[in-house]
């Protein structure tokens, strides 16, 4: 059988990598291979990895320069995806994350409902964990859900997403790229908008990505606020002046304020003035003018 999905794992920190590893190798269905970059980490997998790879379907490489400490990290997971050869669907599984071990066997038999839906997108069923693997919860995914709801249900914290949880085709991935935001941060969500590509995305429950809640996380560390506050800017950027027309009005408005917050100037092409008008009518113009003459 023809190999179709590549694991691609931008690798860091070694703390619980070993089990990333173990439930990679105790998958039901081994065809797939899987592709190590390791961002010049303190911390050496080689053993770990030798130990694992039973399947013989492991390839690491180090790399000698460290992008993730410079806020770089979608260069690192770009520069790990080129590792992978011909792979048909690419997921990149952070290096303290797992699989459950029917996870490869049940991606492929999903294929045919992606393939009837044109979806180039699968997002699987999370399930939480603890850093000593504790149970919290797990979310399943909707069977059929559009990008755009992805997002507002994001800003409305309906909903967890991580990179993780994401298979995508590398044909989408050729054609659009990951969004290169400052240390990823939300990276892992605008690819709903452009991976989809106005399709569905497909959710799958029959295997969960265990995603583990730690203090290393970039999500619960506060030192790398001004960082994503830049990404932030960016990504509603973004969201504005590509898909504003996948949006509602009083989406776009809630979007409209958010950029105006985290960005310091105005790279629209449609003054700020106008857009408030166009999504919130005169009294929302009214409130961004009284806004911004007492700058507050």
């Amino acid at each position: 059988m023809e190999q179709k999905l590549a694991v691609i794992i931008p690798f860091f920190k070694i703390d619980f990598f070993e089990d990333t590893l173990k439930n990679l190798a105790n998958q039901t269905d081994p065809n797939f291979n899987v592709y190590i970059g390791n961002d010049a980490s303190s911390a050496d997998p080689y053993e770990l990895i030798q130990k694992y790879n039973k399947n013989q379907n492991i390839f690491y490489t180090k790399f000698d320069e460290n992008l993730g400490g410079k806020g770089q990290l979608v260069e690192q997971w770009d520069r790990c995806i080129a590792l992978s050869k011909d792979e048909d669907w690419l997921m990149i599984l952070a290096d303290d994350d797992y699989l459950a071990e029917n996870f490869v066997e049940e991606f492929y038999k999903a294929i045919p409902a992606a393939k009837k839906e044109s979806s180039e997108l699968m997002r699987f069923k999370m399930r939480r964990v603890t850093e000593d693997n504790t149970f919290l919860i797990d979310l399943e995914q909707h069977p059929l859900y559009k990008a755009e709801d992805y997002i507002w249900d994001d800003l409305e914290q309906k909903m967890f997403i991580s990179i993780s949880e994401n298979v995508f085709s590398r044909k989408m991935y050729e054609k659009k790229g990951l969004r290169n935001y400052p240390l990823a941060w939300k990276t892992d969500l605008i690819l709903y908008l452009d991976f989809a590509n106005n399709h569905y995305v497909l959710g799958v429950n029959s295997a969960f990505v265990a995603i583990r809640r730690s203090s290393q996380q970039i999500t619960r560390r506060t030192d790398l606020t001004d960082h994503k506050n830049i990404a932030l800017g960016q990504y509603y950027y973004d969201v504005l002046n590509e898909f504003s027309s996948n949006f509602k009005d009083y989406q776009n408005l809630k979007f409209l304020k958010l950029y105006t917050f985290y960005s310091k100037k105005n790279n629209l092409p449609s003054s700020l003035s106008s857009l408030y008008y166009k999504y919130g009518g005169l009294k929302e113009l009214l409130k961004y003018r009284i806004k911004s003459i007492f700058n507050f």
